[in-house]
């Protein structure tokens, strides 16, 4: 079934209540806490169990958005995508976002002001809720400095420790952003992939590390795309530790995706910036 909406943004919501709250309502709220520190909802949710369903809403030039969303059980995959005001047919999307874990975020800084459609997209039976988020976009920064090269580490079932380790070997004094990023690759045979998005000052550097459960995940990637939504950079080693880095010519949000290429099992990964 294929439903449209039009909803026009009022750009005003008050704190978020905790208490007695619908639970995939307070998983997008946690997302957007994690992913976008101080972005406010701009709207009511938005709720639905169709297998497609497009929404047209404002966004302003100036600020950056989060959709994050959140489903029931029987949604084996959700994925949301953004088109720009007065898209055809075969225009291209500004972004996408696609998920098989149960939540998903999907952000993008626009250009320009007006009514941009953007859709979401399950496979499976439930239901999903997604919050739409804002804040003002970064101001441009002065021109980075060259990344260090990464530096190897030794080898920890303590995942996240492991990665903060690697970091800070590769770029001393860099900071975590935001919290990691939770995966767990299939079986063998199945590539599991995830997309996270991210914000990035122009003027600083990014790493980005992965890093896989020692003796299940062989071999896991990473991948980058800028706000352009052409593709940046990317690393596909034969080990379960990966790191990309990027020193960010352009202020706004990048798209992360991790792939688990071999084996199975937990992984983490995490930003860091300086």
């Amino acid at each position: 079934m294929y439903k449209t909406f039009v909803v026009v943004a009022a750009l005003a919501v008050g704190g978020n209540a905790f208490a007695q709250r619908d639970p995939m309502e307070a998983s997008a709220d946690a997302q957007a806490a994690s992913m976008a520190p101080g972005a406010k909802r701009v709207m009511d949710y938005f709720k639905g169990a169709d297998k497609k369903t497009d929404y047209s809403i404002l966004l302003e030039a100036g600020k950056c958005y989060w959709w994050t969303a959140a489903v029931t059980p029987g949604v084996k995959k959700i994925a949301l995508y953004l088109w720009a005001p007065g898209a055809g047919v075969f225009t291209p999307r500004l972004t996408d976002a696609k998920s098989t874990n149960g939540t998903v975020t999907m952000a993008h800084c626009p250009s320009q002001s007006g009514m941009h459609k953007f859709q979401a997209k399950l496979e499976g039976s439930g239901m999903y809720t997604v919050g739409l988020y804002a804040k003002e976009a970064p101001q441009q920064a002065a021109a980075p400095a060259p990344a260090p090269a990464p530096v190897a580490v030794e080898k920890t079932p303590d995942l996240g420790p492991l990665c903060d380790k690697t970091a800070s070997g590769a770029a001393p004094g860099a900071k975590r952003q935001g919290e990691f990023f939770d995966g767990k690759g299939g079986s063998i045979g199945h590539k599991d992939r995830a997309d996270y998005s991210i914000a990035m000052d122009g003027g600083k550097c990014y790493w980005i590390v992965g890093c896989g459960e020692p003796g299940e995940v062989k071999a896991l990637s990473l991948y980058l795309w800028g706000p352009n939504n052409k593709r940046i950079t990317e690393a596909k080693p034969d080990s379960p530790n990966v790191m990309v880095g990027h020193c960010a010519q352009m202020t706004g949000m990048y798209k992360v995706q991790s792939v688990v290429a071999g084996g199975s099992g937990h992984y983490k990964v995490g930003i860091y910036v300086k």
